[in-house]
């Protein structure tokens, strides 16, 4: 999607009477990455990085380096690695991405509202 804006002058008229963003995405892909780059989701984004246009079997790892938590408020601290995932994917994944991420499902949808009688903004019945 290319999207372009016309210019009325001031510094950038000098670059022409319109001006062109290529490939605007929209806020919804950037607050979706800001979402998936969360720590308690960095695991659900490897196994899609490594399942994209692969077939399931690769092995998905993602790892952090972290300083050591310590009691003590001075001298030198080692770091650790911690884990997040070092598996091998499964065709399970790819349903379970799909469920999550590109299907409304039932959990996120009530089938049968009832009327909110006590007008309770918290959906009480």
């Amino acid at each position: 999607m290319t999207v372009s804006a016309t210019v009325k002058g001031g510094f950038w008229s000098q670059y022409g009477t319109t001006m062109s963003l290529i490939n605007a995405k929209g806020p919804q892909r950037f607050r979706i990455a800001q979402w998936l780059s969360r720590k308690s989701l960095m695991a659900l984004r490897e196994k899609m990085e490594t399942l994209d246009g692969a077939a399931a079997g690769s092995t998905a790892s993602k790892t952090l380096a972290r300083v050591e938590a310590n009691s003590e408020l001075g001298g030198k601290r080692t770091v650790e690695t911690e884990t997040l995932i070092n598996t091998a994917t499964v065709s399970g994944d790819i349903t379970e991405i799909n469920n999550d991420l590109l299907a409304l499902s039932t959990r996120t949808y009530d089938s049968t509202p009832v009327a909110n009688g006590d007008k309770n903004p918290l959906g009480t019945r």
